[in-house]
This record gives structure tokens, C-alpha cells and sequence, in this order.
């Protein structure tokens, strides 16, 4: 089927070996999905999205009729690649047997996701554009003020003030676009405010890198590569501005030891004599980030 692609490999993991094949009755069908409309797509888009399960990208014009027909011919992968990423709700009466923790990928228990029907965000704009956005990390507030789009206007966003003025299509369709939107904007302030702040903190306590990143991965707040690039998650924006500082800290240490060993931690303790508070705070930090930035 040249009109529908799958996305298993970035955000549901790469299959496992050694696991039996399961069956399509092995969970609640239809799974609880999201719809969203995105003007970049060119086809439907089918992502497993870590903590929040199925996901359904659709391109403009595209009849929200369709999805049902189009999830059954994809009910296998989608299947398959809910259960790779502990998303799978069990059949109604059964009973999952498979341990793990919450919020780890391949634990088998389905965390927060319910079967049946979808939150669509564009057809039924369900889940609507926030009224206002805040990120702690930085003590900003915005206001979200959407207008509609004139003619031959092309949406776009801009930032006045404290204030995000959002011009996009009336509609569900609409919010699609002020997603894809926001999470440009997300990704430029992100570049804006956490850069200088790393770098701050690398002065401070005499840490060197060469370069910082920005980029919204789906399960880390940050990385350290061996030439010292370190990337940052833009919504660690959402964090409280104590975590937010523990994970910029955390990247610093790993310019000096690219590991978790005792010289690491010991090394971080220095720099960050709260480690473990803070350490223990971040097991809940993804529900400090809005449905529409994960």
C-alpha cells in the first residue's frame, strides 16, 4: 500500500528476536489513537509514540472516514508494534503477565492509553491548541491567541510580547497546523534559552564541549557524544528549573566521564550536591510536558 507508511524504527524500537509473534487478538481492538493533520504530510503516517500509543498523521484533505478502514489493513503492525512498546491494552478479561516499570518501552502493561474510538486533533479538534504555554526551566509564560487564517495567507506564528499569535485555518484542520507551529517555535526557544544557560553553567564549573544541540527526542532529556556535542531536549523547558539544571549538569559531567561510574556520580555530586533529589524528581518529569510537544 503506496499511501499509508509505518514508523516503527524511531519511536517503537526495533522488533526483538526472541519474542513469539503475537495475533491480532492479542489486544483490544480498535486501540486508542490520536489523529492529527499535518500540512507537511504527503501520505498517512502511522507512529507508536512512547507514553501515549498509536498516532495517526494525516495529510490535508485527507477524510477522517478513512482511519478505521486504514487501521484494520495495518492491524498486524500496529499490533505488533504496540506490544514492542508496552502501549498494548489486553483484550477485555485477560490479564497482562508482563512486569516492568512505568513508563518503560517493552514492559507489556498499557500506561494511561484506553482502547477503542481515537482523540482526533483535527477532524473533531478534540484535543484543542493550549490557551497558554508555560515553561518553568525559564520562567516564561505565552499566551496563545489564535485568529483566523485571511486568503492567501500562509499560517504562521509569531511571538509578541508574552503572547503567541497563532494564524491558522479555522477547524480541527487547523490545529494540526498550530501544533506543527508551536513545536517549531518550541525547538527556537529552546536554541534561544538552553544554549546560553549550558554555556553558563560550563563556565561556571569549568566544563568544555563543543557544541550544543536541540532536539525533541521522545524518551531523552539529553545526550553527551565522545566529541563532546551535547544534545538537549527542547521540553526541558516544561521541567521545573531545579530539574531542568540537574540534566545540564548531568550532560557537563559526561564531557569529563562518558559513563555512569562511581567518578561520574561522584563528579556530579560535586557539581550538584542534590543530585539524587532532583535524580528522583525527573521519574515524573513527562507529565510536566503538554499532549502537544511529546
Amino acid at each position: 500500500m503506496n499511501d499509508v507508511a509505518n514508523d516503527a524504527r524511531s519511536d517503537a524500537g526495533a522488533p526483538d528476536a526472541t519474542c513469539v509473534a503475537p495475533s491480532p487478538g492479542d489486544v483490544a481492538w480498535p486501540p486508542r489513537h490520536d489523529v492529527r493533520t499535518s500540512p507537511r504530510a504527503r501520505r498517512v503516517r502511522l507512529r507508536i509514540v512512547p507514553r501515549r500509543g498509536l498516532e495517526v498523521v494525516i495529510p490535508p484533505g485527507f477524510s477522517a472516514t478513512r482511519i478505521p478502514e486504514v487501521l484494520e489493513r495495518h492491524r498486524t503492525w500496529i499490533v505488533r508494534a504496540l506490544l514492542r512498546a508496552g502501549l498494548a491494552e489486553p483484550v477485555p478479561g485477560t490479564v497482562s503477565t508482563t512486569d516492568g516499570a512505568p513508563g518503560e518501552a517493552g514492559t507489556g502493561a498499557m500506561h494511561g492509553i484506553l482502547p477503542g474510538g481515537g482523540a482526533f486533533l483535527g477532524p473533531d479538534g478534540i484535543r484543542s491548541v493550549p490557551g497558554e504555554v508555560l515553561l518553568p526551566a525559564v520562567q516564561a509564560r505565552y499566551a496563545v491567541i489564535r485568529a483566523s487564517l485571511a486568503p492567501g495567507m500562509r499560517p504562521e506564528l509569531r511571538e509578541v510580547d508574552a503572547a503567541l499569535r497563532l494564524r491558522v485555518p479555522e477547524g480541527g484542520a487547523g490545529d494540526g497546523v498550530a501544533v506543527d507551529l508551536l513545536r517549531d517555535w518550541l525547538r527556537a526557544m529552546a536554541r534561544r534559552r538552553l544554549a546560553p544557560w549550558l554555556h553558563a553553567l560550563a563556565v561556571e564549573h569549568g566544563f568544555r564541549y563543543q557544541r550544543c544541540v536541540v532536539r525533541m527526542q521522545q524518551t531523552r532529556w539529553g545526550s553527551c557524544s565522545a566529541r563532546g556535542t551535547i544534545s538537549c531536549n527542547a521540553s526541558l523547558l516544561f521541567l521545573p528549573r531545579e530539574l531542568a539544571r540537574h540534566v545540564l549538569l548531568h550532560e557537563l559531567c559526561h564531557t569529563v566521564h562518558l559513563d555512569h561510574s562511581s567518578r561520574f556520580h561522584a563528579l556530579l555530586g560535586k557539581v550538584d550536591p542534590d543530585a539524587a533529589l532532583w535524580r528522583e524528581g525527573l521519574r515524573s518529569g513527562w507529565s510536566h510536558v503538554p499532549w502537544w510537544a511529546r
